[in-house]
């Protein structure tokens, strides 16, 4: 089999319909929603730097309502994350 003839990692999932992914995307947010209230609520240090996860999920609405790419959605989020750990790990430092 040459490299022509592969299929990428996870190319099925492009055959799943988006409302799949949104519902996904309601959940993480949700999670994070969740986690920055507790983590807030339990004075943990940090925790405002938590939203950035919750935004990063908000994003992803974007591409949903064909606004911004893929591309675009997960260079955002991922911009957010590591932008979340710096706050972080500077903070604590």
């Amino acid at each position: 089999m040459t490299g022509r003839n592969r299929l990428p990692v996870g190319k099925f999932l492009d055959d799943l319909p988006k409302a799949v992914y949104v519902v996904t995307h309601v959940l993480f947010l949700g999670i994070g929603v969740w986690l920055w209230a507790r983590a807030r609520g339990n004075d943990l240090p940090y925790s405002e730097a938590l939203l950035l996860y919750s935004i990063s999920q908000i994003v992803f609405f974007g591409y949903f309502a064909n606004l911004i790419t893929m591309k675009m959605a997960v260079l955002a989020e991922q911009t957010l994350m590591i932008v979340m750990v710096l706050w972080i790990i500077l903070q604590a430092a």
